[in-house]
């Protein structure tokens, strides 16, 4: 890097990408179109959510946005029976769902492979896959 103005553009571009996504969300008005719409609800207290919160909420818009209607369908009603589980068990969704995540690519790969197999189990497989589970899961336990 001989080049100082090569320099100062490389250290601007590192600030920007370093302090942009805490402050781009400042004002509700400088959101897209569809975001705003997506995020209607959240207008009136949009300047009292930290940017962290802001940021989330963008990009959760993003994804939403992103879904053809079938899949917001999809996702509306996985919410709704969500939400209708008592607080233990959703809490442990939420768990498995982190542990699940955190988990490296590949294996996350095989339990995708693994869950489309089970998919494409006749009924009676899949019965007779869950007694068999079910089985080793009291083994385990006792």
């Amino acid at each position: 890097m001989n080049n100082p103005i090569k320099l100062i553009a490389l250290l601007c571009l590192s600030a920007w990408f370093i302090w942009a996504p805490a402050s781009y969300a400042e004002s509700f008005s400088a959101l897209s179109d569809d975001v705003k719409i997506t995020l209607s609800p959240f207008k009136s207290k949009w300047s009292e959510l930290s940017s962290e919160k802001q940021e989330k909420l963008i990009q959760g818009a993003g994804r939403w946005n992103a879904l053809n209607p079938d899949q917001q369908d999809r996702a509306k009603t996985r919410f709704k029976r969500f939400s209708k589980l008592p607080k233990e068990q959703r809490s442990k969704a939420v768990d498995r769902i982190n542990h699940y995540q955190s988990l490296p690519r590949n294996k996350r790969e095989d339990l995708q492979k693994s869950y489309q197999n089970f998919k494409r189990m006749t009924p009676q497989k899949k019965m007779n896959m869950r007694k068999t589970f079910q089985r080793t899961q009291r083994q385990r336990r006792n």
